[in-house]
């Protein structure tokens, strides 16, 4: 704890002080021992009962790859992320249409509105950045929310893919022609 050293002899006077008597000095010791004690229970306590965050991940379920869900073209939105990170959305067999990714959200209110039952397919070029695709699941589940306001049972169904040979295709011909 702490302790007052008031001191036991006064210290030998001056010649010349005359009646002055010198002031005794008080030594003040604190002993830290109890608060690095405290301290380190502090530390102790906080650490244990602080609730940390989870890391946030993406849940993505994906069907089994031997399992083939018909779904109706007429009922199937289909978007592509391109190589260059280009965004494009075509209806069924409609050749694909560039759409810019700030316009994306309306797309998908307004086909969602217009068809009941939508499938949305987001396909991805291997050489497309990761940072895209959650993007879009992102607008995705942003639209969800927004049409479950005025719908409480609607549930938006999507499912990725990658890009096959037959998209590669069909973005050349949509590019004139272009390899892509």
């Amino acid at each position: 704890m702490g302790a007052v050293d008031v001191g036991g002899r006064a210290p030998k006077q001056k010649k010349g002080t005359g009646l002055r008597r010198p002031k005794r000095r008080i030594a003040i010791r604190i002993d830290m021992t109890p608060m690095v004690d405290i301290a380190f229970l502090l530390l102790i306590f906080y650490m244990v009962a602080t609730v940390f965050s989870q890391p946030q991940a993406m849940e993505v379920n994906l069907p089994p790859t031997d399992t083939a869900v018909p779904i109706a073209e007429s009922r199937l939105l289909t978007l592509r992320i391109d190589a260059d990170e280009n965004l494009w959305w075509n209806m069924a067999r409609e050749a694909p249409q560039l759409v810019p990714f700030d316009s994306l959200r309306g797309l998908l209110v307004e086909r969602n509105t217009s068809q009941p039952k939508l499938v949305t397919l987001v396909k991805i070029d291997k050489d497309a950045r990761y940072f895209k695709m959650v993007d879009v699941i992102d607008e995705i589940q942003i639209v969800e929310r927004q049409i479950k306001e005025t719908r409480p049972d609607f549930s938006y169904r999507f499912s990725l893919s990658p890009f096959s040979e037959y998209d590669r295709r069909q973005m050349a011909e949509v590019r004139g022609g272009a390899s892509p």
